[in-house]
């Protein structure tokens, strides 16, 4: 039973790897598939765009099918599209193919992070659960910085089709998702009330609208605004599985921890597209030499989130949260005031980012399970997930539209350590859940 559980964490830390490469896997190769496929900057964008759409809406809906769908079944379903997505952009020749390869893709690669952490918190005894959380937390950044060197060198060697070709081998999971993963559902019963079509048209219209209107255009936010209060109104009916239960945002700790994570992920992910343009420009570093840095640097980041679960022991949370969130502040303050002079500088900046980015995932990964009532634990992590990838999204789309405005990277870096001194206010001030 013992090593049936260690081989359980390790096929869930391995797809969510596979996961978070295949994500950042083709950021690297975007202007050789631009003069390859003989479409426009704006048409190649795209490819991350309908990623990101279809990513941050899949990890939700993933967290709610589980409770008519075991999530073993569920997860082998994620693999076998994130293939079958990879074959059909290996194989295709033409954009329409590589986009619809690359959305296929998404699909299945959206079920890894809510599926693995509701199994984590469901299946596994505490202390294997904790560790499996931290290593969660640390494969988040050890897969961006791995997808980074990776896409750097294949498209380098073979070409962006090789990018496709290497992802095919998340098929490997398939038989440790079938040999060791538990057949059961989210909430370990079966549930029979209607699936809830409305809610999940609403949120669609939320996520969709939130992403293209950062991104594309400001009026879309209103849209947003509106999807909201349609599902507040949804949220009154009875008789189905809600698709957002808003009684989870009754906690505030809850509410805490998802506003902290969503601006830790924005920070990062805006890292890994500010960082490059920043090496590039002032130091014509290539994209290799960047990719070496970045997994190096992911490297560190998982080693000491691994340190970060031994330091709960003795450290509270909150202490730990201010104390990596004030890290985070640092490295950005190194990027606006040195990044311009020293390269060194500059990675060390990121290295604090980065090293912040990875402990904080790990303590609220951690913490976020005892903020969810026992019964509504798929929809809190649902949701917690949800935002994750929301701020994912958010962070390079907010960067790019400011650098619309001022091509200064100082500009950006400024607006993120506004955002990082909101989460280091949220996470001094504490409150009674309402639970």
């Amino acid at each position: 039973m013992k090593n049936r559980t260690n081989y359980l964490i390790v096929t869930l830390c391995f797809i969510i790897l596979s996961g978070v490469t295949n994500a950042i896997l083709f950021n690297v190769a975007l202007e050789d598939m631009t003069k390859d496929l003989n479409v426009t900057s704006s048409a190649i964008s795209w490819i991350v765009i309908s990623y990101t759409l279809i990513i941050t809406f899949g990890s939700i809906t993933y967290s709610k099918l589980s409770s008519y769908i075991q999530m073993k079944k569920l997860l082998i379903i994620g693999v076998l599209l994130l293939t079958l997505g990879s074959v059909i952009g290996y194989l295709s020749n033409g954009y329409i193919g590589v986009l619809i390869g690359r959305i296929i893709q998404a699909m299945g690669g959206s079920s890894f992070i809510a599926l693995s952490m509701i199994i984590a918190n469901q299946y596994l005894p505490l202390a294997k659960r904790n560790v499996t959380l931290t290593l969660i937390g640390g494969c988040l950044s050890l897969g961006s910085g791995f997808g980074f060197l990776m896409g750097g060198i294949l498209t380098h060697t073979w070409g962006w089709p090789s990018l496709f070709l290497f992802m095919s081998l998340t098929l490997l999971t398939v038989f440790g998702l079938y040999y060791f993963v538990p057949s059961g559902y989210a909430g370990k019963e079966k549930v029979t009330k209607p699936f809830d079509f409305s809610g999940l048209f609403y949120l669609f219209l939320f996520v969709i609208s939130f992403i293209l209107g950062v991104k594309l255009n400001g009026y879309l936010l209103i849209l947003s605004v509106l999807s909201i209060l349609l599902l507040g109104l949804h949220s009154k009916k009875q008789g189905v599985l809600l698709f957002i239960d808003f009684s989870v945002f009754q906690s505030y700790s809850f509410n805490r921890l998802i506003l902290v994570s969503f601006i830790n992920n924005a920070a990062m992910v805006a890292i890994l597209f500010l960082f490059p343009l920043q090496a590039i420009r002032t130091f014509h570093v290539s994209a290799i030499l960047i990719g070496l840095i970045l997994c190096s640097i992911s490297i560190v980041a998982f080693l000491i989130s691994l340190l970060v679960r031994k330091a709960i022991h003795f450290i509270s949370n909150k202490k730990l949260m201010i104390i990596f969130i004030g890290l985070q502040l640092i490295g950005f303050s190194l990027l606006i005031f040195l990044s311009l002079h020293s390269m060194i500088m500059t990675t060390l900046g990121v290295l604090f980012i980065y090293i912040s980015f990875s402990a904080l995932s790990v303590i609220i990964n951690i913490e976020i399970p005892h903020t969810i009532e026992k019964e509504k634990m798929s929809m809190g992590i649902g949701v917690y997930n949800l935002f994750n990838f929301l701020g994912m999204s958010f962070g390079p789309s907010i960067s790019s539209r400011l650098l619309e405005m001022s091509s200064n990277l100082n500009f950006s870096f400024f607006f993120f350590v506004v955002l990082l001194i909101l989460s280091f206010m949220l996470s001094i001030v504490e409150r009674k859940s309402t639970e």
